[in-house]
C-alpha cells in the first residue's frame, strides 16, 4: 500500500506542482475528498482545525474538530473514525461553535462543552476513536458521561489490527508511534490504514475539562503523549497530519523515507508550533510532498477565499510554492486528491 514515486519531470504552473512520468505502486482509481470544517464558509480563519477525509471506499475520518464543529453540525454526515492529536482546547473542543458568528479573525463560540465537542460527536456518530497515549481512556470517560455507558475497546483483527465500519456504538483505542490500525468499510475491499507518528508539543488536559474532583488551580490533567498521524488511503494517497509540532529529525527519516507522504496537513501558527519559515524548510528538505495544506494558522489567513498579504500563510506560500502545491484549506470547500497526492482541479 505504500506509495513509491519516481518523478521524471516536474514543473510549476500557477503555483501548482505538476508531476509527469510517475510510476506508482499500489495506486487505484478514485480520489480522496478532504473537506475543512471551519467557522466561516470559503475562508481559512483563526479557529479552523477540523478536517473530514473521505476515502474512495466510503470510510470517513474526522480529525481534530476543535471549536468549529459539534455533533449538531449538518456538515458532518457519517463519521466512522475520529482522530485526536492532543487534548488542548482548540483541538478537543471546549466550546460549542456558533455558525458564522464573530469574524474570521475572531470567531464567536457558544456555551462550554464540559465533555468536549470531540466526545459529543463520537458519542452520537458511533465513531471509532483513535488517540495517542492515555487520551483514549480520557475520551472514553467523556463518552460515558454522555451515553451513560463506557465505550468498548475498538476491535483489532488480524495482522493489520483491522475493524469494520460503520459501528453500532462508539469504541476507543490508543495508538502510539510505530502502531497502526486499519478501517474497512463493511462489504468493501481494501482498507484505510492509520498510523501514529511522533509530534513535539505538549498534551495537558485543560482543568476545565477534567471531571470531579478536578485539578488544583494552575494545573492541567495528564494526557500522555501528543502525536501526529499518517493515513494510507485505498487509492494510494499517503497523508501526513502533523498535529501541533516543531521540527524533529525523524520527519526526514521515519516519516519521509518509510511512510513517503504525498500530502501534508501542516499545523502552522508560530510560537507554539512550526512557524512559516520552519514549515517551509520541512516541506522543502525533510518531507518533500506533492501537496501541502497549511492549517491551524491562528489568524485570518484569507479574505474572499484569497490569501491575505502579510499573513503567515502568505509568507509560507511564498517560501514553499516552488516545492509543493500549496492548497489553502477553505472551510466547506472540498478538495480531491489522487493517488499521487495531486489536488485534482485546483488552481
Amino acid at each position: 500500500m505504500r506509495l513509491s514515486r519516481f518523478v521524471l519531470a516536474a514543473f510549476v504552473a500557477g503555483g501548482c506542482v505538476l508531476v509527469a512520468g510517475a510510476a506508482v505502486n499500489g495506486q487505484s482509481a478514485g480520489v480522496v475528498r478532504v473537506t475543512p470544517l471551519g467557522s466561516h464558509p470559503g475562508e481559512l480563519c483563526r479557529n479552523d482545525r477540523a478536517m473530514l477525509f473521505e476515502d474512495p471506499s466510503g470510510v470517513r475520518i474526522l480529525y481534530d474538530p476543535g471549536r468549529t464543529v459539534d455533533e449538531t453540525d449538518a456538515r458532518l454526515g457519517d463519521v466512522h473514525v475520529m482522530l485526536l492529536s492532543h487534548a488542548h482546547t482548540d483541538h478537543v473542543g471546549d466550546a460549542r461553535p456558533i455558525s458564522g458568528g464573530g469574524t474570521c479573525a475572531a470567531p464567536a463560540t457558544g456555551a462550554t462543552n464540559i465533555n468536549s465537542n470531540f466526545a459529543s460527536i463520537a458519542a452520537l456518530k458511533n465513531a471509532a476513536v483513535l488517540a495517542p497515549g492515555e487520551l483514549s481512556s480520557y475520551l472514553g470517560r467523556k463518552i460515558q458521561n454522555i451515553r451513560g455507558a463506557a465505550p468498548a475497546a475498538c476491535p483489532e483483527g488480524g495482522l493489520e489490527n483491522s475493524f469494520d465500519v460503520p459501528l453500532s456504538a462508539p469504541c476507543t483505542a490508543s495508538l502510539r508511534p510505530g502502531g497502526s490500525r486499519t478501517a474497512h468499510r463493511a462489504g468493501g475491499s481494501g482498507g484505510v490504514r492509520i498510523a501514529a507518528v511522533q509530534a513535539i508539543h505538549s498534551n495537558g488536559v485543560p482543568a476545565a475539562l477534567v471531571d470531579a474532583p478536578g485539578e488544583a488551580p494552575g494545573l492541567s490533567g495528564y494526557g500522555g503523549s501528543e502525536g501526529g498521524f499518517v493515513i494510507i488511503f485505498t487509492n494510494g494517497l499517503v497523508a501526513y497530519l502533523t498535529g501541533d509540532t516543531g521540527m524533529f529529525g525523524d520527519m526526514g527519516t521515519i516519516i519521509a523515507r518509510y511512510y513517503n507522504p504525498t500530502l501534508v496537513v501542516l499545523n502552522m501558527s508560530d510560537t507554539v508550533t512550526l512557524g512559516p519559515n520552519e514549515a517551509a524548510y520541512m516541506i522543502k528538505h525533510l518531507i518533500r510532498p506533492v501537496s501541502v495544506m497549511p492549517s491551524h494558522v491562528n489568524e485570518q489567513a484569507t479574505a474572499g477565499g484569497t490569501i491575505r498579504a502579510g499573513t503567515r500563510v502568505d509568507l509560507f506560500n511564498a517560501l514553499a510554492h516552488d516545492y509543493a502545491q500549496v492548497v489553502v484549506p477553505l472551510s466547506d470547500v472540498t478538495r480531491s486528491f489522487d493517488g499521487l497526492g495531486r489536488c485534482v482541479g485546483c488552481r
